[in-house]
């Protein structure tokens, strides 16, 4: 199913979008925030088990007037605790794009795959993800170090889910 937003189509994943997907992967850039860039090859693993998993809920993020790929949005991890996740291209950054995409992708998703948490982690003081996260209603639960660096990690429960999915395209 296609989602549409005001500025974006969010369509499901095929082959045809696997080189967008491979470039805002490798990108450092883009990644800096999400462990570093994958490998060419890494990103194609990525890329298979997305296509064929059936524990990830993922869309491609399309400009809705020149579908060029803007990001990438998922939840893996539905057959455990279901994780929220989200990528966006540098150019996109600052224009409010991930809050509109997000509020439409999530709350769908939330009742679509009838989710009753869903996670999230980010990097400790990455401002953007943590007000995304606040506005779609997660609450910080803990504070966490990997091999990667501090991050913060934060839960969503379906009862938040029924007070703002009425909310959903005011947050974009």
């Amino acid at each position: 199913m296609t989602i549409v937003t005001r500025r974006s189509l969010l369509v499901p994943y095929n082959e045809s979008l696997q080189s967008d997907f491979l470039l805002l992967n490798c990108c450092a850039k883009n990644r800096a925030e999400m462990n570093g860039p994958h490998t060419v090859s890494s990103a194609k693993q990525l890329f298979s088990r997305m296509l064929h998993d059936e524990t990830i809920y993922a869309r491609a993020v399309l400009d809705s007037q020149t579908r060029d790929y803007m990001g990438h949005v998922f939840i893996s991890t539905l057959d455990e605790l279901p994780e929220l996740g989200f990528i966006f291209d540098k150019l996109y950054w600052g224009k409010g794009i991930a809050s509109e995409v997000l509020a439409s992708f999530f709350y769908r998703a939330v009742r679509d795959l009838s989710l009753t948490q869903v996670m999230a982690t980010v990097n400790s003081g990455h401002e953007p993800s943590i007000k995304l996260l606040n506005k779609l209603g997660f609450q910080l639960i803990a504070h966490k170090r990997d091999a990667f660096g501090p991050y913060d990690e934060y839960r969503f429960t379906s009862d938040e889910a029924e007070c703002l999915s009425s909310q959903d395209e005011t947050l974009a």
